[in-house]
């Protein structure tokens, strides 16, 4: 009798643990920041550098030119494609190299529920984008197949090098979009 006691004593203590957990997350996620100076620039639940942001975004251009080979690390091969994992993350999370025979990608992605939220996410990271670029480079708005999306491509001396797409990536249970942010080697332009 006093194991089960204790059993649910100790299933209580996680349970409100949990709890204790989820809320403090919760409470944080509705927290807002004020940003302390104009370059900075305020998402959904944190404060992001603008200088930051336009100085990774530039490494990982500068990166692309030998395929990313610094920031590269432990592939995972697949049929046709090799994806890379990598320490590089200036955008929280989500980015990995993605490799088909000698042509490399940067590829970032993130999974929202609605249209709605994906079009937030998208129309921010193509403000920030938009005021990282350096003058010789353009900014083009491309349709997608179907209506299914939006995609905004960055060029320079008119080569497509980079773009950022809003995708319909539901299906008959899900409404979820997905935005990517996908920068390409030179080899692998069109």
């Amino acid at each position: 009798m006093g194991n089960v006691l204790s059993h649910n004593k100790t299933k209580l203590r996680v349970i409100t643990a949990a709890l204790m957990a989820s809320a403090a997350i919760f409470v944080s996620g509705c927290a807002t920041h004020s940003a302390q100076n104009k370059d900075e620039v305020i998402t959904d639940k944190r404060v992001i550098d603008q200088n930051k942001v336009c100085q990774d975004l530039g490494q990982i251009f500068t990166k692309s030119h030998n395929g990313f080979t610094d920031i590269r690390k432990q592939p995972a091969f697949y049929n046709k494609i090799t994806i890379w994992q990598t320490d590089f993350q200036p955008l929280d999370g989500g980015c990995e190299i993605w490799q088909w025979s000698n042509r490399y990608s940067y590829v970032c992605s993130r999974v929202l529920p609605d249209e709605q939220t994906a079009t937030r996410v998208f129309d921010e990271a193509s403000r920030i984008i938009g005021q990282c670029l350096p003058e010789k480079w353009s900014q083009q708005q491309v349709a997608l197949p179907d209506q299914k999306g939006q995609k905004v491509q960055y060029s320079i001396n008119n080569q497509v090098r980079g773009s950022l797409e809003k995708v319909s990536t539901g299906g008959l249970f899900s409404k979820d979009w997905t935005v990517y942010l996908l920068i390409s080697s030179p080899e692998n332009t069109q």
